[in-house]
Protein backbone atom coordinates (compact mmCIF):
# COMPACT_ATOMS: atom_id res chain seq x y z
CA UNK A 1 0.00 0.00 0.00
CA UNK A 2 1.01 3.71 -0.78
CA UNK A 3 1.97 5.42 2.34
CA UNK A 4 2.76 9.03 2.02
CA UNK A 5 4.64 9.74 5.05
CA UNK A 6 7.36 7.02 3.86
CA UNK A 7 7.63 8.96 0.45
CA UNK A 8 10.10 11.40 1.76
CA UNK A 9 13.82 11.32 3.50
CA UNK A 10 14.30 13.56 5.86
CA UNK A 11 16.72 15.71 3.39
CA UNK A 12 13.73 15.45 0.67
CA UNK A 13 11.82 17.25 3.40
CA UNK A 14 14.36 19.86 4.12
CA UNK A 15 14.63 20.37 0.87
CA UNK A 16 10.57 21.53 -0.17
CA UNK A 17 10.68 23.24 2.73
CA UNK A 18 13.59 25.01 2.29
CA UNK A 19 12.23 25.99 -1.45
CA UNK A 20 8.62 27.01 0.43
CA UNK A 21 10.79 29.77 2.62
CA UNK A 22 12.72 30.88 -0.27
CA UNK A 23 9.73 31.23 -2.45
CA UNK A 24 7.76 33.40 0.46
CA UNK A 25 10.46 35.58 0.66
CA UNK A 26 9.71 36.88 -2.78
CA UNK A 27 5.60 36.88 -2.26
CA UNK A 28 3.45 37.57 0.79
CA UNK A 29 1.34 34.75 -0.60
CA UNK A 30 1.52 31.58 1.98
CA UNK A 31 2.44 28.29 0.27
CA UNK A 32 0.96 24.68 1.13
CA UNK A 33 2.17 21.26 -0.23
CA UNK A 34 0.41 18.58 0.94
CA UNK A 35 1.14 14.50 0.09
CA UNK A 36 -1.64 12.12 0.21
CA UNK A 37 -1.61 8.26 0.16
CA UNK A 38 -4.82 8.23 -2.36
CA UNK A 39 -7.93 10.82 -2.21
CA UNK A 40 -10.60 8.48 -3.31
CA UNK A 41 -12.06 4.77 -1.63
CA UNK A 42 -13.23 3.89 -4.80
CA UNK A 43 -15.97 1.84 -3.33
CA UNK A 44 -17.53 0.61 -7.12
CA UNK A 45 -14.43 -0.30 -8.48
CA UNK A 46 -13.61 -2.40 -5.51
CA UNK A 47 -16.85 -4.65 -6.16
CA UNK A 48 -16.16 -4.34 -9.97
CA UNK A 49 -12.67 -5.85 -9.49
CA UNK A 50 -14.57 -8.83 -7.07
CA UNK A 51 -17.26 -9.38 -9.81
CA UNK A 52 -14.06 -9.92 -12.27
CA UNK A 53 -12.44 -12.21 -10.29
CA UNK A 54 -15.51 -14.36 -9.16
CA UNK A 55 -15.91 -14.35 -12.80
CA UNK A 56 -12.83 -15.48 -14.32
CA UNK A 57 -12.06 -17.79 -11.96
CA UNK A 58 -15.14 -19.23 -12.61
CA UNK A 59 -14.70 -19.93 -16.03
CA UNK A 60 -10.81 -21.18 -15.57
CA UNK A 61 -12.70 -23.82 -12.60
CA UNK A 62 -15.11 -24.93 -15.02
CA UNK A 63 -12.98 -25.21 -18.07
CA UNK A 64 -10.15 -26.86 -15.95
CA UNK A 65 -13.05 -29.46 -14.98
CA UNK A 66 -14.09 -30.31 -18.50
CA UNK A 67 -10.22 -30.92 -19.09
CA UNK A 68 -9.86 -33.46 -16.60
CA UNK A 69 -13.54 -35.15 -17.74
CA UNK A 70 -12.23 -35.65 -20.71
CA UNK A 71 -14.64 -37.37 -23.60
CA UNK A 72 -16.16 -39.54 -21.07
CA UNK A 73 -18.84 -36.74 -20.18
CA UNK A 74 -21.65 -35.30 -22.12
CA UNK A 75 -21.67 -31.88 -22.88
CA UNK A 76 -24.76 -30.67 -20.45
CA UNK A 77 -23.27 -32.55 -18.05
CA UNK A 78 -19.25 -31.14 -18.38
CA UNK A 79 -17.92 -28.54 -15.70
CA UNK A 80 -18.67 -28.10 -12.25
CA UNK A 81 -22.24 -28.88 -9.83
CA UNK A 82 -23.98 -25.53 -9.02
CA UNK A 83 -23.11 -25.83 -5.65
CA UNK A 84 -19.34 -25.56 -6.28
CA UNK A 85 -19.35 -22.65 -9.10
CA UNK A 86 -21.36 -20.88 -6.49
CA UNK A 87 -19.30 -21.46 -3.78
CA UNK A 88 -16.15 -19.99 -6.62
CA UNK A 89 -18.10 -17.24 -6.80
CA UNK A 90 -18.52 -16.45 -3.65
CA UNK A 91 -15.00 -16.88 -2.98
CA UNK A 92 -13.54 -15.08 -5.52
CA UNK A 93 -15.78 -12.46 -5.28
CA UNK A 94 -14.92 -11.88 -1.84
CA UNK A 95 -10.78 -12.57 -2.31
CA UNK A 96 -11.33 -9.78 -4.77
CA UNK A 97 -12.49 -6.93 -2.91
CA UNK A 98 -10.02 -7.82 0.06
CA UNK A 99 -7.73 -8.21 -2.45
CA UNK A 100 -8.40 -4.50 -3.35
CA UNK A 101 -8.73 -2.77 -0.38
CA UNK A 102 -4.96 -3.31 -0.30
CA UNK A 103 -4.10 -2.41 -3.35
CA UNK A 104 -5.50 1.05 -4.69
CA UNK A 105 -4.63 0.35 -8.01
CA UNK A 106 -6.97 -2.73 -8.16
CA UNK A 107 -9.51 -0.66 -7.50
CA UNK A 108 -8.96 2.20 -9.86
CA UNK A 109 -8.66 -0.16 -12.46
CA UNK A 110 -12.27 -0.29 -13.31
CA UNK A 111 -12.89 2.86 -12.37
CA UNK A 112 -13.52 6.46 -15.20
CA UNK A 113 -10.73 8.75 -15.49
CA UNK A 114 -13.72 11.59 -14.78
CA UNK A 115 -14.25 9.31 -11.26
CA UNK A 116 -10.46 9.38 -10.84
CA UNK A 117 -10.67 13.60 -11.25
CA UNK A 118 -13.37 13.99 -8.95
CA UNK A 119 -11.69 12.32 -5.85
CA UNK A 120 -8.65 13.71 -6.59
CA UNK A 121 -10.70 17.41 -6.46
CA UNK A 122 -12.12 16.31 -3.84
CA UNK A 123 -8.87 15.64 -1.58
CA UNK A 124 -7.55 18.79 -2.57
CA UNK A 125 -10.85 20.80 -1.59
CA UNK A 126 -10.61 19.21 2.09
CA UNK A 127 -6.94 19.87 2.31
CA UNK A 128 -7.51 23.56 1.37
CA UNK A 129 -10.35 23.72 3.89
CA UNK A 130 -8.44 22.25 6.18
CA UNK A 131 -4.83 23.49 5.68
CA UNK A 132 -5.25 27.19 4.13
CA UNK A 133 -8.78 28.36 4.55
CA UNK A 134 -9.20 27.73 8.33
CA UNK A 135 -6.14 30.16 8.86
CA UNK A 136 -5.78 33.67 9.10
CA UNK A 137 -4.01 35.10 5.50
CA UNK A 138 -3.18 38.40 4.73
CA UNK A 139 -1.29 37.58 1.38
CA UNK A 140 -3.37 34.94 0.02
CA UNK A 141 -2.35 31.14 -0.51
CA UNK A 142 -1.88 28.35 -2.99
CA UNK A 143 -1.77 24.71 -2.77
CA UNK A 144 0.04 21.95 -4.20
CA UNK A 145 -1.92 18.65 -3.37
CA UNK A 146 -0.36 15.45 -5.06
CA UNK A 147 -2.45 12.33 -4.11
CA UNK A 148 0.25 9.14 -5.29
CA UNK A 149 -2.00 6.28 -5.74
CA UNK A 150 -3.85 8.55 -8.43
CA UNK A 151 -0.90 10.20 -9.65
CA UNK A 152 -2.46 13.44 -10.01
CA UNK A 153 -1.40 16.95 -9.05
CA UNK A 154 -4.37 19.72 -8.06
CA UNK A 155 -3.45 23.21 -7.46
CA UNK A 156 -6.28 25.50 -5.46
CA UNK A 157 -5.63 28.82 -5.19
CA UNK A 158 -7.80 31.59 -2.42
CA UNK A 159 -9.70 34.52 -3.32
CA UNK A 160 -6.88 36.79 -2.71
CA UNK A 161 -4.32 35.15 -5.11
CA UNK A 162 -7.26 35.03 -7.91
CA UNK A 163 -8.35 38.66 -7.24
CA UNK A 164 -4.75 39.38 -7.58
CA UNK A 165 -3.83 37.19 -10.87
CA UNK A 166 -6.53 37.64 -12.48
CA UNK A 167 -6.99 35.93 -16.30
CA UNK A 168 -3.14 34.90 -15.05
CA UNK A 169 -4.79 32.81 -12.20
CA UNK A 170 -5.90 29.93 -14.51
CA UNK A 171 -2.18 30.08 -16.24
CA UNK A 172 -0.61 29.54 -12.97
CA UNK A 173 -2.61 26.62 -12.14
CA UNK A 174 -1.99 24.94 -15.20
CA UNK A 175 1.65 25.68 -15.31
CA UNK A 176 2.07 24.36 -11.90
CA UNK A 177 0.30 21.06 -12.33
CA UNK A 178 2.03 20.66 -15.76
CA UNK A 179 5.49 20.76 -14.03
CA UNK A 180 5.07 19.20 -11.11
CA UNK A 181 3.42 16.15 -12.77
CA UNK A 182 6.37 16.09 -15.01
CA UNK A 183 8.97 15.37 -12.66
CA UNK A 184 6.84 12.97 -10.38
CA UNK A 185 6.41 11.01 -13.82
CA UNK A 186 10.43 10.87 -13.78
CA UNK A 187 10.28 9.50 -10.01
CA UNK A 188 11.45 12.94 -8.90
CA UNK A 189 8.83 13.41 -6.36
CA UNK A 190 11.06 15.99 -3.94
CA UNK A 191 12.21 17.69 -7.33
CA UNK A 192 8.61 18.61 -8.13
CA UNK A 193 7.15 19.83 -5.07
CA UNK A 194 10.51 22.24 -5.20
CA UNK A 195 10.22 23.17 -8.94
CA UNK A 196 6.36 24.12 -8.42
CA UNK A 197 7.02 25.90 -4.94
CA UNK A 198 9.63 28.08 -6.70
CA UNK A 199 7.61 28.79 -10.02
CA UNK A 200 4.69 30.17 -7.85
CA UNK A 201 6.93 32.49 -5.90
CA UNK A 202 8.62 33.69 -9.50
CA UNK A 203 4.79 33.84 -11.02
CA UNK A 204 3.59 36.36 -7.86
CA UNK A 205 6.61 38.30 -6.87
CA UNK A 206 5.36 40.86 -9.14
CA UNK A 207 1.81 40.83 -8.47
CA UNK A 208 1.58 39.65 -4.80
CA UNK A 209 4.93 41.56 -3.64
CA UNK A 210 6.58 40.55 -0.76
CA UNK A 211 5.99 43.22 2.44
CA UNK A 212 8.49 44.24 5.21
CA UNK A 213 5.68 43.55 7.27
CA UNK A 214 4.77 39.97 6.26
CA UNK A 215 4.67 37.37 8.99
CA UNK A 216 4.67 33.24 7.93
CA UNK A 217 0.90 32.32 8.90
CA UNK A 218 1.31 29.20 7.45
CA UNK A 219 3.22 26.51 8.05
CA UNK A 220 6.70 25.37 6.03
CA UNK A 221 6.06 21.92 6.96
CA UNK A 222 5.10 19.63 4.21
CA UNK A 223 1.55 18.21 4.47
CA UNK A 224 1.58 14.29 4.34
CA UNK A 225 -1.98 12.39 4.72
CA UNK A 226 -2.44 8.87 5.17
CA UNK A 227 -4.12 6.94 3.87
CA UNK A 228 -6.76 9.71 2.85
CA UNK A 229 -7.91 13.26 3.87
Amino acid sequence: MINAEKQFSESELLQIETAIIQAEEQTSAEIVCAVASESGRYDRGECHFGVLVALLALILCNMLQILLDGEDVSLFEAGLPFYWQLAIVVVGYVGGIVAASFNPKLRMMLGTPDEVEEEVSRGARLVFLEEVLSSQRQGGAVLIYVSLAECRVAVMVDDLIKSALAKECTELINDVQKRVARLIKEGQLANALSAGVELIGSRLQNRVPYREDDINELSNHVVLIHPRP
